[in-house]
């Protein structure tokens, strides 16, 4: 596996739009520049690509560009680190486009994406044994006063290794903040969190290299020449797996589908337990509930299953570092995690 140098004092972090870019909202304008600020304050300058402000039809720019400009930055051995500016919904158009092996020559750097950024983390990782982050968004980083999660993300960029706790609450709405003069605003936590774990296994610490993403993305990938997972799980079989799965726009048969998929494709050979996150959309249909769509088809795997982790589209969230190797420890409804670079 390929680490990344962590950013300081002096260094360029290129700024890219992969998927959607900022656009004219207000709320991103105003975080994407606070964010510059609070980058700034630790010596770093930032680069942004050419199609950073873009977004018609939630894209930057064409495919072709869009991975063009990816691309520039992560070779640019002037540039110490990438951030995607935001999500979106239709990154994986620019896959034809990225000539993985050239990349996987390069030097690794930091490549840190939430949501459809799926796309570069899951398969940088898988495609290329390079170590990325699933992580905020740039914009993200513009809040006024970095909270909680956010703020352990921020200091890991700068080389500060810390173990992730579980969170006791969560924001169930985030929407305030596009209302203006609360752009800037940070999280309103209103609701308790609640990790559990599914399966027979109640407590248990497990090891192994971790991988995952958000699920929506994850079944675009599953099944075309770009997924390689049997090979990457059998090339760290000697670690075990840990995957880690969320979902944005999925409904409840949409999850158990989606899992039902990955399984079936073979993704969880080799798996020692699988972390999913709180999806935004838990609604329960036909009497069958979110906790059943996402253990039906886990269940007979015999590992450790948890849901309702600090990961994915609800607040606070924590940062994930594909290809490590995770520590996760579940006791009594809390968990920890924590990353070798190994």
């Amino acid at each position: 596996m390929q680490y990344f140098d962590y950013l300081k004092k002096g260094d360029k972090l290129g700024v890219c739009a992969p998927s959607m870019g900022c656009g004219e909202q207000v709320y991103y304008k105003k975080r994407c520049d606070n964010a510059v600020v609070n980058f700034n304050k630790k010596g770093v300058s930032t680069v942004f690509s050419k199609h950073y402000f873009g977004n018609t039809f939630a894209r930057s720019a064409d495919a072709k560009t869009r991975a063009e400009e990816f691309e520039q930055m992560f070779l640019d051995d002037n540039i110490n680190g990438i951030i995607s500016v935001a999500g979106g919904e239709f990154m994986v158009e620019i896959l034809p486009y990225i000539n993985f092996n050239k990349l996987k020559k390069a030097k690794n750097k930091i490549f840190q994406g939430f949501s459809d950024n799926t796309t570069l983390t899951f398969l940088l990782t898988t495609l290329c044994d390079k170590a990325t982050i699933y992580g905020s968004n740039f914009c993200s980083f513009g809040m006024k006063k970095p909270q909680a999660a956010l703020l352990d993300n921020f200091n890991f960029l700068f080389g500060k290794n810390l173990i992730q706790k579980s969170y006791s609450k969560m924001e169930s709405d985030h929407s305030f903040r596009n209302q203006p003069g609360h752009e800037l605003d940070g999280f309103k936590f209103d609701l308790k969190t609640n990790p559990v774990c599914l399966t027979d296994i109640k407590n248990f610490s497990v090891k192994g290299r971790i991988i995952g993403g958000c699920l929506d993305v994850l079944t675009c990938i599953c099944g075309t020449k770009f997924d390689k997972v049997k090979e990457f799980c059998n090339r760290y079989k000697d670690d075990g797996i840990i995957w880690y799965l969320e979902s944005c726009d999925l409904n409840i048969p949409s999850q158990c589908r989606a899992i039902w998929q990955l399984k079936n494709a073979g993704w969880f050979s080799n798996a020692k337990a699988i972390i999913i996150g709180r999806a935004l959309n838990q609604e329960t249909m036909f009497d069958y509930t979110y906790f059943d769509a996402n253990l039906e088809h886990l269940k007979d795997l015999k590992i450790p299953v948890v849901i309702n982790a600090d990961i994915g589209h609800t607040d606070p969230a924590w940062f994930i570092v594909n290809g490590s190797i995770a520590n996760f420890n579940f006791n009594e409804n809390k968990a920890t995690l924590s990353f070798e670079f190994v």
